[in-house]
């Protein structure tokens, strides 16, 4: 097994278990703070997601590009990415505390010193963002998966420690999570600090070059952030009286969330050799991939739907129960997506990010059509049936240009082969390869 393999494992690994524990301080929250406080707390995180993808703009990930392709130097790449991390990342914070502070009616009553720690928060996260490529770029796989676990175990410990003193509420959730935020920044800049310095002179050229790059890197990206969130913020709007209908969708969606993490484990052993390959290998592995996504998908999805009043029981108690309106719609939609996201790096794979973004520019269209036209008199249901629609049409559209592009046959990309089930245990150890 190569280096460049292990590091893929192991930072996809590290991805894996940062949601594990996401989803276990998901549960400490939800139980503690019930629908309402909970459905409170992600409408602020869902607002900060949008504004945060919006400000970084892909200039993050652009910098690998510059580094590895263009042989810019580190020092200044990490120099002018700091700098411009600040700026944007100060105009954020100064933005999202405005409108958390002139929108009360629409955020809740929640106390000003823990917006402002959450909104200054997302500032600094916007610096994270555009730093932490620059350890992609080194494959400093330690070091990334650090940075990505620091959020998480905060959020988890920073509540637990609040629990056990009785101070947990939406309030101090906001303000862990800000916390959280500028952990993950102070561990950044600590393993890049030989490289950054804001004395360097500025290099307005690179901004403008990381600037259009990201542009194209960003689009497809701030699409499916988009698409992710608008029901959440959509479902406040509609059902302005509560915020309870908020909490119960994104415990449903969160569940949904638990059908990709098998796939993205997998993911390094199944696309490893993707950007290897060509003609008639690479969509014969494609369809492979497809097959293998959607029998899990479908296996994971009548799971949670026969047994998600269970799952919603054990995971966040009896005030949740009702989420399982949401989620017997999203286990089909989620079935969708994990079968979108191997066409998807199929696409990104050959260099055909644009495909990519205006099929989402399609999704996200979709999703708020329907979520506006629904949510009203469905509530949750209809922000379920609104996801659902929007991923049918993520799916069956990149199933299409995938088969146009690459020659893949719908009919090969259904269902699981004997010999599909044998390249899963030769990936995994399992059986000895083929002389």
């Amino acid at each position: 097994m190569t280096s460049f393999l292990k590091k893929g494992i192991l930072v996809s690994g590290g991805q894996t278990v940062g949601v594990a524990l996401g989803v276990f301080a998901g549960i400490l929250y939800s139980r503690t703070l019930g629908p309402e406080g909970m459905g409170q707390v992600e409408l602020f995180r869902s607002t900060g997601v949008i504004a945060l993808t919006l400000a970084v703009m892909g200039m993050g990930n652009a910098s690998i590009y510059f580094l590895n392709n263009r042989k810019a130097p580190l020092e200044e790449v990490a120099s002018n990415s700091l700098k411009v991390g600040i700026v944007m990342g100060s105009l954020l914070a100064v933005a999202l505390g405005a409108v958390f502070a002139t929108n009360r009616g629409y955020f809740g009553h929640v106390a000003i010193m823990a917006t402002a720690v959450y909104a200054l928060g997302a500032g600094a996260a916007v610096v994270t963002n555009m730093l932490r490529p620059l350890l992609v770029a080194q494959l400093a796989a330690r070091r990334m998966v650090s940075v990505d676990l620091l959020n998480p175990v905060i959020l988890l410990g920073g509540g637990l420690v609040l629990l056990a003193g009785r101070f947990l509420n939406p309030a101090t959730a906001l303000t862990i999570q800000g916390l959280s935020f500028f952990g993950a920044l102070a561990l950044v800049l600590s393993y890049l600090r030989g490289s950054l310095s804001l004395w360097r002179p500025f290099n307005w050229r690179l901004l403008l070059d990381l600037f259009i790059y990201g542009l194209k890197l960003a689009a497809a990206n701030v699409l499916l952030i988009l698409g992710s969130n608008i029901t959440v913020m959509l479902l406040r709007y509609l059902r302005s009286d509560q915020f309870a209908d908020v909490g119960l969708y994104t415990r449903a969606v969160s569940i949904g969330g638990l059908i990709g993490l098998v796939p993205m484990a997998l993911g390094p052993l199944l696309y490893a050799k993707w950007s290897e390959t060509s003609g008639e290998a690479r969509t014969r592995q494609a369809e492979m991939a497809a097959r293998m996504s959607a029998t899990y998908g479908v296996i994971a999805a009548l799971f949670v739907v026969l047994f998600g009043k269970e799952v919603i029981w054990l995971l966040y108690g009896q005030e949740f129960l009702r989420a399982q309106e949401a989620l017997n719609i999203l286990a089909p939609a989620v079935i969708l997506m994990t079968v979108f996201n191997v066409y998807n790096n199929l696409l990104l794979s050959d260099g055909r990010a644009m495909a990519t973004a205006c099929i989402l520019a399609g999704t996200v269209a979709i999703i708020t059509t329907v979520t506006y036209l629904a949510a009203p008199a469905l509530g949750i249901r209809g922000a379920a049936l609104g996801a659902l629609c929007g991923n049918a049409f993520t799916a069956i559209t990149s199933m299409t240009v995938c088969s146009r592009y690459y020659r893949l046959n719908p009919l090969r990309c259904l269902f699981l082969r004997m010999g599909d089930l044998a390249y899963i245990r030769q990936a995994l150890g399992i059986l000895p390869k083929k002389t």
